[in-house]
């Protein structure tokens, strides 16, 4: 569907900030709940964006070379949802009224997938600026992808709001750092600056040089008043002109035309009635909630209609004749679907052989990049230790746009956003760090699920095991911290066979995150473990001989200690079934018949993970049934510690046999 065209009113632009202003305070108010300072005060700000200078089709909100706007300053969702529905976009007046309520298409901070023209899911401080750079990196990978193919078909630039709290975060500088580094010059932030947060004036906490720190990360930095309209558009203009990534310093007024205007009680605190009738006289508009200046309404929507449609025009006649297999490639990008079609990853093994898991994750991990040209990641400058380097392949950089290797350095916080842009830019990506340092990329992580997003988190080195690094390196809380994030699947293989298994499966995964937990030891390869049964969450790898007298479930480097136990057991006079479960969440998905079949109803069960055993109680009869770690570590050689904690054959074969006499 095309754009219309409609002649311009050539109305006064202020009476389009106006009416965006009062659509926010009145969505604010009939919520009773938001913040309408950023709102008062940013409205010019929106309106440049999309009046002026936005390459979007509202009519058609995932075009896939639409200009991207991620607002990191999600507290300022009233003032974006009443910008997008003045635009065009499909969100009614009715919409704007049920702001903040349950299952609308406006919630309290904006929600990817939920409304029309939202790019990403925002609200925590600092995460839309450092996924905008994530983006930025995206964009520049398909427009060069696609430029070596000889055909022009990705070009838009990454539109960022942040505020003094996005600002505040060490995130940001995480990623501006990166950004600079890489000269990411179709990046464009615009900086709120009204110095004042929740608590009061920013200068009892922030009192940066924005300016200068910017710049000396190498970025262009362009300061103007956020009231004078021209300035601001100029200042876009010439942040498009740019060779570096872009911050458009915006001084503005918290709350303008309010009675608190200039200070933090204008912040998060919804406005009076005197107030808003206050404010609204004071801007020519009428004192009757949701009141729309149908003029202003659609000078803004002609406005943004005769810049864009002749773009989006032409756009479409390109893409109509691209090659049928371009073509599938970037619907399936525009869909949201980044499922990688080649995944002919087998290799072999030899059942005698004991292979590093990281080594097995490295050789799956190279197969499907060779074979998959969209497909790119990095680490937080541990490629070499958790064996995540595709080796055929370049590193991305300023001058080597098609590198598919991220130099993250150690920017773990950075990292976790970054892949969350690479991935709304359409690029299936991954990233890897010791387990121990998840939390690091645990806010982003989080995001991710909440969008869906099918990135790939590698973690390696993820138990007591790792020896004389000591505790700060033994990851032990993380794994079931991992486990209780809605909407992230975690696996931990036990060989190489279940590696491919894994990779297979999430490979093949149009949508959600992964994470992959690796250790650091050698693993022997098994001849029961499954390629195949992997997708299930668990499966039989040692079948009793006759009578079940009890199940050890198990997963990862410890399925090998689960195997020898239950040999030993079986020289006792016990017949033991042992169940690989590397991933509970996909093993809770089946069908309760087979996870009856698995574990039998009355059958006792054992767990043996050198982690903690919160993840595994539902599963035991009581905690007497768990062989796992609920400390932290030691710093001594691997079977120092893992004999302190009794996580020996030895040890755990006298617990079980103990309980099952």
């Amino acid at each position: 569907m095309f754009l219309k065209p409609k002649e311009p009113n050539l109305i006064n632009e202020e009476k389009i900030v106006d009416n965006l202003r009062a659509l926010s305070i009145d969505m604010i108010h009939e919520a009773n709940s938001g913040h309408p300072g950023i709102a008062l005060g940013s409205a010019p700000i929106f309106y440049t964006l999309y009046g002026k200078h936005l390459k979007i089709n509202p009519e058609d909100p995932n075009w896939v070379n639409r200009d991207r706007f991620i607002l990191s300053a999600g507290h300022a969702s009233s003032i974006l949802y009443a910008t997008l529905y003045m635009a065009g976009y499909s969100l009614s007046l009715e919409d704007l009224k049920k702001f903040r309520t349950l299952h609308s298409k406006t919630p309290g901070h904006p929600e990817y997938l939920v409304t029309p023209g939202v790019d990403m899911s925002t609200g925590p401080l600092g995460q839309g600026f450092a996924s905008s750079v994530g983006i930025a990196i995206g964009e520049t990978y398909l427009r060069e992808y696609y430029q070596k193919q000889g055909h022009s078909i990705i070009d838009y630039y990454t539109y960022v709001l942040c505020s003094d709290g996005d600002l505040m975060e060490g995130i940001t500088y995480e990623a501006a750092s990166l950004a600079g580094h890489l000269k990411l010059n179709k990046l464009i932030v615009l900086y709120d600056s009204n110095k004042v947060c929740l608590d009061g004036n920013t200068n009892a906490t922030f009192t940066v040089d924005v300016s200068q720190y910017f710049s000396s990360l190498n970025w262009n930095v362009i300061t103007v008043d956020g009231d004078d309209l021209q300035a601001l558009d100029n200042a876009i203009t010439k942040a498009k002109q740019s060779s570096l990534p872009n911050l458009i310093i915006v001084n503005t007024t918290i709350g303008k035309y309010s009675k608190w205007e200039g200070t933090n009680q204008v912040h998060g605190t919804p406005l009076t009635d005197d107030d808003i009738s206050n404010i609204k006289e004071k801007l020519g508009i009428r004192d009757i909630s949701f009141t729309v200046s149908n003029e202003a309404k659609e000078e803004m929507q002609s406005s943004i209609q005769n810049r864009c449609q002749d773009l989006y025009h032409k756009w479409q006649q390109s893409f109509e004749k691209l090659p049928e297999e371009i073509q599938k490639e970037l619907e399936k990008i525009k869909n949201g679907n980044l499922s990688l079609p080649k995944l002919n990853i087998n290799y072999d093994v030899v059942e005698t052989e004991t292979e590093n898991l990281r080594e097995s994750s490295s050789k799956v991990l190279n197969a499907i990049a060779d074979m998959n040209d969209l497909f790119l990641g990095g680490s937080a400058d541990l490629s070499k230790s958790t064996m995540t380097y595709l080796w055929n392949h370049a590193n991305y950089s300023k001058d080597h746009l098609l590198g598919r290797n991220i130099c993250y350095g150690v920017r773990e916080h950075a990292m976790g956003a970054i892949m969350n842009g690479i991935s709304l830019a359409g690029i299936r990506n991954f990233g890897s760090t010791y387990l121990a340092f998840s939390d690091y990329l645990k806010p982003s992580l989080r995001l991710a699920c909440q969008m869906d997003l099918p990135n790939i988190y590698i973690f390696s080195h993820d138990s007591i095991s790792v020896g004389k690094d000591g505790p700060t390196h033994q990851p032990v809380e993380q794994l079931v911290s991992l486990r209780a994030t809605p909407n992230l699947e975690v696996f931990r293989p036990a060989d190489s066979n279940e590696m491919i298994g894994v990779y297979k499966y999430i490979a093949s995964k149009k949508k959600g995150p992964s994470a992959i937990i690796l250790g650091r030891n050698d693993t022997k390869v098994k001849s029961n473990t499954s390629i195949v049964e992997v997708e299930k969450g668990a499966y039989i790898v040692k079948k009793e001989e006759k009578n079940i007298s009890a199940v050890i479930v198990s997963n990862g480097e410890d399925l090998d200690i689960a195997l020898d136990v239950a040999d030993s057991l079986q020289q006792k006079g016990f017949d033991i079934r042992v169940v690989s479960m590397p991933s509970i969440e996909l093993f809770k998905k089946q069908k309760q018949s087979y996870r009856d079949e698995i574990l039998p109803f009355g059958v006792k069960i054992f767990v043996i993970e050198a982690s903690s055993s919160y993840s595994w109680y539902e599963f035991v009869y009581n905690e007497k049934y768990l062989i796992t770690v609920d400390q932290f570590g030691y710093s001594a050689a691997k079977e120092d510690v893992l004999n302190e904690f009794s996580f020996t054959k030895e040890k755990i074969t006298e617990k079980i046999e103990n309980l099952l006499h």
